[in-house]
């Protein structure tokens, strides 16, 4: 296994939360990100900071995007039995933009998966609110 990247920026966790580690060089870049656990669930955030928005303000859909691929392939990893997963797919559904200071949560879903794909969903929120919704699609290396 890969020795977890630094990111460029400490943040402290939220109570409750961990720092992710991260190995992925463009994660690490954007992150800290963090998990934690709630009833057996894996639960992921980040918090938003001004490197993470658009012009507008919001968090730039770009950063979500990479948030999503993080750890809905680190669902698909999971549900891949620790096997090496890419993306194939990934649609997304911006519901409503977070704010610097905003604590973006992520769940994911194992929706279904054969040998060689894995299909894995996600819901992200700030509070009660949902923020995006996602579906991807990820091959299981090795696998046909």
């Amino acid at each position: 296994m890969r020795k977890p990247l630094p990111s460029p920026r400490e943040v402290a966790a939220p109570p409750g939360w961990r720092a992710s580690e991260l190995h992925d060089p463009f994660e690490a870049h954007v992150g800290p990100l963090f998990e934690r656990e709630e009833e057996g669930e894996r639960i992921f955030g980040f918090i938003v900071d001004e490197r993470h928005v658009s012009a507008d303000g919001t968090v730039h859909e770009g950063m979500m995007l990479t948030f999503a691929d993080a750890f809905l392939g680190s669902a698909a990893h999971r549900g891949a039995d620790h096997k090496s997963c890419v993306t194939l797919s990934m649609q997304a559904s911006f519901l409503k933009g977070a704010k610097p200071g905003d604590l973006v949560e992520c769940r994911t879903k194992l929706e279904r998966k054969t040998r060689a794909i894995i299909f894995v969903s996600a819901r992200f929120s700030v509070g009660d609110e949902d923020v995006m919704t996602a579906t991807s699609l990820w091959k299981v290396l090795g696998e046909r």
